[in-house]
Parts: C-alpha cells; structure tokens; sequence
C-alpha cells in the first residue's frame, strides 16, 4: 500500500470476501424454532445449513450425527446463520419448517429428512 495515495491517511485496509450460501429453495413456507437454540461450544465453525440434533444430557444442539449415541443422532432442524461456536455456547436460530435445496444442506441424509418432518427437500 502507498501512504502517499491516501494522503498520509490509513487505507481501506484488508478486503475480505465472504460467500452467501442460500438454504431456502422458496420463501413461500417456513417456520424456525420458537426462542431459537443454544450451540454448544466447541464445535468451531458451525455453517448456515447445517442440520442440527440436540444433546439429551445438556439439552444444547450440535450438528447432527447419524452414528452418535448421545441425541444429536436425531435431526431437530436446519441452522439459518452461521455461527462460531469456538470458546463459547451462543445462541442461534434455526428452521423446522421449509422448502430446502438439498445440496446446500450440510449433513442431510435419509434419516434426517425422515425426522425433519415439515421440510421438503429439493
């Protein structure tokens, strides 16, 4: 960067690009879980889209894991925003309802779609 450019003034700084991933194939019908859920830490980086199943023991939601023993191998809903869940539990909102593009859906498998009953998928 040249100081001279911006007349001794700080530049615009670092430029960083973020992609916006669209979950909803139609805004027509959804609905998201009344109050939202709470993220367990320690999960990093948790993406919009996800599907997420709720821990029995802690009653917190983490993604969804077919093979888990501990809740969370059961679909609850869809994550609509992403969130880091790194150092701390946070609180999030997430879809039960709704027309989704399946290929943008991060965990989706037959048994979540089963158990996410008021989501269609496309």
């Amino acid at each position: 960067m040249n100081p001279a450019q911006y007349n001794g003034a700080p530049g615009p700084g670092t430029t960083y690009t973020r992609s916006f991933t669209e979950v909803l194939a139609s805004t027509d019908l959804q609905a998201k879980l009344p109050g939202g859920v709470m993220l367990a830490q320690g999960n990093g980086i948790v993406l919009k889209g996800t599907i997420l199943g709720k821990v029995t023991a802690t009653g917190k939601f983490v993604p969804y894991a077919a093979g888990a023993s501990n809740g969370s191998q059961v679909a609850v809903c869809i994550l609509d925003n992403d969130q880091d869940t790194t150092l701390t539990d946070i609180g999030a909102s997430a879809w039960i309802a709704g027309i989704f593009d399946e290929s943008k859906l991060i965990g989706i498998d037959t048994a979540a779609k089963t158990a996410l009953k008021l989501c269609y998928f496309v």
